[in-house]
């Protein structure tokens, strides 16, 4: 019988999805990661979120693995180049999770314009500040969407709604404007943007792509939202153009280094800079996170695990 090993939290309807398609399942969401490299030869399909890396060295020892997945976006994970020289499937479930990142990224986004979080606050201490939380209004504005997979398309869907100009950037998709979104150039986004919405991957390219020569070529003064991968964005550039006034405030669902007791002593500190002004929201890698999409990924890995050949 095939065999699959889960390493991360997922749906019950995955497991029972993997068992009506005749896999034997072993559902270990707290197993280590060298127990992992020590079993994986058992194993015929694996799927992994963020906590369990498939990189060359545990491929190397999965001599019988023919798909690895991922419980949710980011590919990061998985060594392609070494997956697909092993014949290894390897794909990830963005269709599962892109509603709800698309709706987080509309609240931090709303949350920002209004400064609900700080007016928040202000209240429940028995402060009633209004002309310092007077709000901006989303309808109108640009919104520049660097990268245009699910998650940017799902976000350009439910900011219709707010008449908003929305401009797409996608160094490898071309011609793919619609209603509202239009296919832009750098240097459109640069020139006409309110806003940024960040929704690129994480690859070697896109590592730090958002530094501060980016981020200064901005004619007018931004927000920014990032719900994408922490390390594409240069979080010391983006405090440099807090401090110059350049981004009027920035909320950041993902971070450089999301294990915040494993910071060194520069980290805390840009960390803390961060935690400390008012203009920035933060929120912990949840923007995927919903009881829905949990669902909604067993799915997506439930239609592509059963279209794969086995012969």
């Amino acid at each position: 019988m095939k065999k699959v090993l889960i390493t991360d939290a997922a749906h019950p309807s995955l497991i029972d999805g993997l068992t009506e398609l005749g896999f034997s399942v072993d559902y270990e969401p707290d197993i280590a990661v060298q127990k992992v490299a020590d079993v994986i030869s058992q194993y015929h399909g694996l799927i992994i979120n963020s906590r369990v890396p498939a990189d060359r060295a545990l491929l190397a020892r999965a001599a019988q693995l023919k798909f690895v997945c991922r419980l949710g976006s980011g590919l990061e994970v998985i060594d392609l180049d070494c997956a697909s020289e092993l014949g290894i499937a390897a794909f990830n479930s963005p269709e599962g999770n892109k509603v709800a990142v698309a709706e987080h990224a509309l609240g931090l986004l709303l949350c920002l314009l209004n400064h609900i979080p700080k007016a928040n606050a202000e209240v429940k201490q028995g402060k009633w500040i209004r002309e310092a939380n007077r709000g901006e209004e989303l309808t109108g504005k640009t919104v520049g969407l660097i990268a245009y997979g699910n998650n940017a398309r799902a976000f350009a869907k439910v900011l219709q709604g707010f008449e908003v100009n929305i401009l797409a950037y996608d160094k490898y998709l071309h011609n793919f404007s619609s209603g509202q979104v239009t296919a832009s150039s750098l240097d459109r986004i640069f020139a006409e943007a309110d806003i940024l919405s960040l929704h690129l991957p994480l690859t070697p390219e896109t590592k730090y792509m958002i530094d501060y020569k980016f981020l200064a070529s901005f004619k007018k003064k931004i927000w920014l939202v990032n719900t994408a991968r922490g390390k594409v964005l240069k979080t010391i550039d983006l405090l440099r153009c807090l401090e110059e006034g350049r981004i009027v405030g920035a909320a950041l669902d993902v971070l450089e280094n999301e294990k915040l007791t494993t910071l060194t002593d520069e980290q805390k500190e840009i960390f803390h800079r961060l935690a400390a002004d008012e203009r920035v929201i933060l929120t912990p890698h949840v923007a995927g996170w919903t009881h829905q999409s949990k669902k909604k990924i067993a799915e997506v890995l439930l239609r592509k695990i059963k279209g794969l050949p086995w012969d």
